[in-house]
């Protein structure tokens, strides 16, 4: 899990988690509509994003155990809440991201390549459990 450190802001979150803009969208998307579960579809539908790309980041969102997954065919999604700390994260990123959607948006675009970034996820995680 991509546990919210307390002191972590929504702007460090975004930087070292989120891979995509449609990822953010998505996140947000969710935790706002929550309680509600959503298809592949609908979120496609609503992120203007084609079927097979929203339906890996919705299981980058679920390995970063920040939404949850449905065992219903079709497969739905929603936000999981996992303590107060990661909900007030979701509170400050939803509201950066209204407000500095240009900065955050070019903060992610110029990243490295999101293949890079799993590959030295993968590695940190390695090096935790040691």
């Amino acid at each position: 899990m991509i546990a919210p450190n307390p002191g972590i802001d929504a702007y460090e979150f975004i930087y070292d988690n989120i891979d995509s803009v449609p990822h953010l969208e998505a996140l947000i998307l969710l935790w706002n509509s929550r309680p509600v579960w959503w298809t592949c579809e609908e979120l496609a539908s609503r992120l203007y994003v084609p079927l097979h790309q929203v339906s890996q980041l919705l299981r980058d969102l679920v390995r970063m155990q920040l939404i949850a997954e449905s065992i219903t065919s079709p497969f739905k999604f929603s936000y999981l809440p996992k303590s107060e700390e990661q909900n007030e994260l979701l509170v400050s990123l939803d509201n950066a991201y209204r407000k500095d959607l240009v900065r955050i948006s070019t903060m992610i675009h110029s990243k490295t390549s999101s293949g890079v970034r799993e590959f030295a996820r993968a590695f940190q995680l390695k090096q935790e459990k040691k």
